[in-house]
């Protein structure tokens, strides 16, 4: 009995340690599991699975017309996970030869055979993330999915689409550095980064699981889905910004220049209409490299004119018709001698004198009234919005260069009224003209109208017009008549851009560019030309500057003036808004004997005159000729296949029609068209150029 009672005290001596530490274990575990609120489980979870960001889809970007000018363009790498539960071996032996040959046939990278070895192999070693294709678009992930095993679905078939997004510009260069793009490894630039706020959408979570390799795969749905970002509509013209481009582009490449830029205004709102950007590259193209039109600060030379005699009218009094000694074109300022180019005479009216663009006549009168007031200089130009960025809804602009008068020399003066030293962004010398050409009132510039979101407006931007005119209104009319008179003056500098059929204003400016090595002004030039049209009404304002232009002409008048001119005729041409409008009627007798073009539009404009017509809905075009018995009207012949006869028509229309049958339109002139290239009634023989000829009916 004593025996077996030692041996059970043993048995309890050696088990007890064991089962105390079987209790410490379990309660370790225990301890453990619900640490800090499940620490560890949680740490355990998040080795395996882990919830990750999912980008929301950018919003869009369009033209004021409805074009767009950015999207998000969806691509997809295709995975294949071949442990999906419902993936059975009967399922994936009946249909991998059928797969393999629609693979085949789509891609043709590799033959069906070679196809069906990857497939097995992968589903032997049953692969979880199996990568089949890179880069695939949305209407061929669409098929793919139709496709045998993939279209059992996702737990049998195993195909995992894995979205990604690019950003595309359709119109790819025209404003590409206007509409930039948003980064998130470097600087972002345009309306992308401006707007980004807007454009980028809110962010989901999508939760993955960890699985050999170190590979994360999507185990269930956004537990919170992305949201789209919200579209912005710009002010951008998508016909102003390829005219603008276009002429730029010309301008730049026969000149060899450095970089130019154009933009275009809406008088009266502000809105940026077109704004071009020409950088050279290295391979000697050009291209959208920089937004020279906001970003790029120089000495705008005379086109601050404008600004100087502005504020020696409205301040001080001067009349345009007053007389001013140059002393054929030299003055000797404090020790240093300033030059005109091009004169001989002794006296020059203001007129002649702002046309002509004298240095002298600029430098004599601002020194004559504010060599003691320098203070009052400034202030001025502090008035007219010329110390301040033009405040546009771009990330980047920088206020003026302009330093405060105590640090001004007496040289300063003279030289700052012709456009030294201070610089200016090109935008910020348009503002002031739009402010000219808008009776005295400073608008913002802006590039967008409106923010929405799946079609509903969330944010309306409005024009913002200062409450009062920077001048009396007979000064403002006074600097107008001033630049209306460059373009018309026989000795204007920009005399060669004058038309018979519209009236166009605006300053020339020439300005040596500076030698940063040197500090000394080099013999290059920037050419520059601001101005607005049509002078009676202005619409637009616009603004030309061409960097370091080579050869001989080198002038703003000669570079920059041309490429306003074009902007401003082929506006003027295709803007039924800007365009001077012409009788229709000479008197209440004589009436017009023929018009063509659009059937709406042509029965509009017969109804204004009494005329009553009731033409079929399929009938495009009409050419109605009209006498004193009555009216004709005959569908405009539009078979396709020969040339139509466009003569009497408007641009637009004739544009339409044209376009439509595969021609290649150029067009010069204003007004109707009077003339066409190509005979009507020829054949079509495809891919012809025509040009059209316009004029005013006289």
């Amino acid at each position: 009995m004593k025996i077996k009672t030692d041996i059970l005290v043993r048995i309890y001596f050696t088990c007890l340690p064991i089962v105390v530490c079987a209790i410490a274990v379990l309660l370790k575990g225990y301890q453990i599991q619900n640490y800090k609120d499940g620490y560890w489980k949680k740490e355990a979870r998040e080795m395996t699975t882990r919830y990750f960001k999912e980008p929301a889809e950018r919003g869009n970007i369009y033209a004021s017309d409805g074009s767009l000018l950015a999207t998000s363009i969806p691509y997809f790498d295709l995975r294949i996970d071949f442990a999906a539960s419902g993936m059975t071996k009967t399922l994936f032996e009946n249909n991998v030869d059928s797969l393999s040959i629609y693979l085949a046939n789509k891609f043709q990278d590799k033959s069906a055979k070679q196809y069906k070895q990857e497939l097995i192999k992968a589903r032997r070693l049953k692969k979880r993330y199996f990568l089949l294709k890179r880069d695939i678009d949305y209407a061929t992930l669409k098929e793919i999915q139709k496709w045998p095993l993939f279209r059992e679905g996702k737990n049998s078939g195993g195909l995992i689409p894995i979205s990604n997004q690019t950003r595309m510009n359709p119109y790819a260069l025209l404003s590409k550095r206007t509409i930039g793009e948003y980064r998130t490894d470097t600087n972002s630039v345009g309306l992308e980064a401006s707007y980004n706020a807007y454009l980028k959408g809110a962010e989901g979570n999508i939760l993955k699981q960890k699985i050999g390799g170190g590979i994360w795969i999507p185990i269930m749905d956004s537990t919170i889905l992305p949201q789209k970002g919200m579209d912005i509509m710009t002010t951008l013209d998508i016909n102003l910004q390829d005219i603008a481009e276009t002429a730029l582009m010309k301008a730049v490449d026969s000149s060899q220049a450095d970089f130019g830029c154009a933009v275009v205004m809406e008088v009266a709102t502000g809105e940026i209409k077109a704004i071009a950007n020409l950088g050279k590259t290295k391979s000697g193209q050009y291209w959208e490299i920089e937004n020279y039109a906001v970003s790029h600060r120089s000495e705008p030379g005379s086109t601050f004119k404008a600004v100087s005699y502005l504020m020696l009218i409205d301040k001080n009094g001067l009349n345009i018709n007053d007389s001013v000694n140059i002393n054929g074109g030299k003055w000797n300022f404090y020790g240093r001698t300033m030059y005109d180019d091009h004169f001989g005479k002794q006296y020059i009216s203001v007129k002649d004198a702002f046309a002509s663009s004298s240095n002298v006549a600029a430098a004599k009168l601002i020194d004559k009234y504010y060599k003691n007031n320098k203070k009052g200089f400034y202030k001025n130009m502090q008035t007219y919005g010329m110390t301040e960025a033009s405040g546009i809804d771009l990330k980047g602009e920088k206020k003026p260069n302009i330093t405060k008068p105590n640090s001004w020399s007496n040289l300063s003066l003279p030289w700052r009224a012709t456009g030294y030293e201070q610089t200016f962004s090109p935008l910020q010398i348009l503002t002031f003209y739009n402010t000219i050409a808008n009776k005295g009132y400073r608008v913002k510039p802006h590039l967008v109208k409106e923010v929405s979101q799946n079609g509903e407006i969330i944010k309306k931007i409005s024009p913002i017009v200062s409450s009062k005119p920077i001048a009396k209104p007979q000064s403002i009319q006074a600097l107008k008549e001033l630049m209306k008179w460059v373009v018309e003056s026989p000795h204007g500098t920009a005399r060669n851009i004058r038309s018979p059929y519209f009236k166009l204003a605006g300053k020339t400016g020439t300005a040596k560019i500076l030698d940063r090595t040197t500090g000394r002004y080099s013999n290059a030039n920037k050419a520059m030309f601001a101005g607005f049209f049509p002078f009676e009404n202005p619409r637009y304002s616009c603004i030309v500057m061409v960097y370091h232009p080579k050869g001989i002409y080198r002038t703003g008048g000669n570079v920059a003036a041309p490429v306003f001119k074009e902007i401003a005729e082929k506006a003027l041409a295709t803007d039924m808004q800007v365009a001077p409008t012409y009788p229709v009627l000479v008197n209440k007798e004589q009436h017009f004997t023929q018009i063509k073009g659009d059937r709406q539009q042509v029965e509009t404009i017969l109804s204004k005159y009494g005329y009553k017509t009731h033409l079929s809905d399929k009938i495009g075009f009409v050419n109605a000729e009209i006498s004193q018995t009555g009216i004709k009207l005959l569908p405009l012949e539009n078979s396709g296949k020969t040339i139509p006869n466009v003569i009497g028509m408007n641009l637009d229309d004739a544009l339409y029609l044209l376009e439509n049958i595969g021609l290649k339109v150029q067009f010069s002139g204003v007004g109707k068209i009077y003339a066409q290239s190509l005979p009507p009634h020829t054949k079509i023989k495809g891919g012809e150029s025509i040009l059209l000829t316009m004029k005013i009916d006289s």
